[in-house]
């Protein structure tokens, strides 16, 4: 007997964690005792390796009803993103054929076919604590979620009001990335363990209350014409004033074009006092206004360390 057979199960496991699916399934050639170890492999990977390595023109929808009726133990991750997945209700069969009390982390990206309507089963997993979404409807009730860390939207269609009571009712969050979803005219994060939010999309306002660990923020933005006639950059300047412990910022430079309607001071009525790294993106200098609001912003920053500007070139 070698003396690979003879690990403990929960090494094998966590050997498993760290191999792609194909090479956990090639795993069954070693020996007899090896031929089923590779169906209680804690994590599930459909990507693009497992497209290259096991479709081939074979069709997906049979592959993965077998992996999971043949999976036994723990199933702490599942991802499923093959390339040109298509919206259909084999992934809701999948969703309910995943392990209720284990799963931690679940990727779904939908790449194909109409924004996927996701199953209610899905906020069954109490366990969760990440979740990325491309190309879904996510509208979860408030408290779906209580042990979620890190949660990733991208091209999902959302409802702005009941998705700010679920966010604020994850407060164990602490990563937030929100990329083309849908538009906010007010959007509230109130995370107390937050230390990373990424938008880039269309919101008129941001609040962020009770988010003491806030360190990095990047924001762009898809459009700006909502924010004409407003007073859009003080207000998102204000807000990010009262993240005491943010110390890196990303942000588009044409954001802070409406401080000219004030007249571009040479510091802003409120300090970023804790930044210390700013990115200012998309600079367009032949924009004079742009420019003045962005060297009003970097007086704004009195303990800034590092500066770094991006050009947009048109």
């Amino acid at each position: 007997t070698d003396s690979f057979t003879n690990l403990p199960t929960n090494i094998i496991e966590n050997i498993f964690g760290f191999l792609p699916l194909r090479d956990t399934v090639r795993t069954s050639v070693l020996s007899r005792e090896w031929r089923y170890k590779w169906m209680t492999s804690p994590d599930i990977v459909l990507d693009f390796w497992f497209d290259q390595m096991f479709l081939g023109g074979h069709k997906l929808e049979p592959l993965v009803y077998q992996i999971l009726k043949l999976h036994k133990g723990p199933l702490l991750r599942f991802v499923l993103q093959v390339p040109d997945l298509r919206s259909s209700p084999d992934i809701d069969e999948w969703i309910r054929l995943l392990p209720q009390g284990t799963l931690q982390g679940l990727t779904l990206h939908v790449t194909r076919g109409d924004t996927h309507q996701l199953p209610h089963d899905l906020f069954r997993f109490q366990n969760l604590q990440t979740l990325k979404l491309y190309n879904c409807t996510f509208d979860p009730p408030p408290k779906a979620f209580a042990k979620l860390r890190s949660l990733e939207l991208q091209s999902v269609a959302l409802v702005p009001g009941t998705f700010g009571e679920f966010v604020h009712s994850c407060q164990k969050i602490e990563r937030l990335r929100l990329i083309h979803c849908t538009n906010f005219d007010s959007l509230e994060i109130g995370c107390p363990e937050l230390k990373y939010f990424e938008f880039n999309g269309v919101f008129k306002t941001v609040r962020f209350v009770n988010c003491p660990v806030l360190s990095e923020v990047r924001l762009s933005f898809s459009s700006m014409e909502f924010k004409w006639g407003n007073q859009f950059s003080w207000e998102l300047l204000k807000s990010l004033s009262c993240l005491s412990s943010l110390t890196d910022l990303q942000l588009q430079a044409y954001a802070l074009e409406d401080l000219v309607d004030h007249g571009a001071p040479e510091k802003l009525p409120v300090l970023l006092k804790s930044l210390k790294n700013l990115h200012l993106s998309d600079m367009y200098f032949e924009k004079i206004e742009e420019t003045a609001c962005s060297i009003c912003l970097i007086r704004s920053c009195p303990n800034l360390q590092s500066l770094k500007i991006t050009v947009s070139v048109f």
